[in-house]
């Protein structure tokens, strides 16, 4: 990872962003990925797990997703994380922006962790996974599509952001983890 973090370092296509000081991935124990946006300033950049604050505490987001987890059998400790954008964006008005600057780590990220199934969480991840721009995230939430990754077929399931902030995000998943738990079954 050396390699990719002086990547991550050296690159300045978003400008002056503070950047990920480390790109270690949370690798789980199932063949589960769940891809974020970008990491928050006071999350998993400080405490080292994903969803957890400096506390060690359960941010928001990971109590929504942790709830949806727990439909499968599944915690956050037992799937695969990371993100698209490897800076930190305080203005989400340049998520799409920075998200296409960063599509090249990503992939680079991807090649190095074995999994069958991705859960993109939000607008930005899918649409650099699915190589769409402008997709309304409601015509394909929940909706199973094949990629092709360095070659080998993956699974990819976008859901809606796990964020308190979005309606949609317990309620607009729930149904999607449900049957996930069966894909798994399978």
């Amino acid at each position: 990872m050396n390699e990719l973090e002086k990547e991550i370092q050296c690159c300045n296509k978003c400008g002056k962003l503070p950047k990920l000081t480390d790109v270690t991935l949370q690798k789980g124990k199932c063949n589960i990925l769940v891809l974020g946006e970008s990491p928050a300033k006071d999350g998993w950049i400080i405490s080292k797990k994903p969803f957890y604050n400096k506390e060690g505490k359960l941010q928001a987001s990971g109590k929504v997703l942790s709830k949806l987890l727990s439909l499968c059998g599944l915690t956050i400790e037992d799937i695969s994380f990371t993100e698209v954008c490897k800076c930190i964006i305080s203005n989400r008005k340049k998520l799409g922006e920075c998200s296409k600057n960063c599509k090249p780590i990503l992939f680079k990220q991807l090649n190095m962790l074995k999994f069958d199934i991705i859960l993109t969480m939000g607008k930005y991840p899918t649409e650099i996974m699915l190589q769409k721009e402008n997709l309304k995230l409601k015509d394909v939430v929940g909706k199973t599509f094949e990629i092709s990754i360095n070659g080998e077929i993956k699974t990819l399931i976008p859901i809606y952001h796990t964020s308190p902030l979005n309606p949609l995000c317990y309620k607009g998943n729930e149904e999607i983890f449900i049957k996930l738990k069966e894909y798994l079954k399978s």
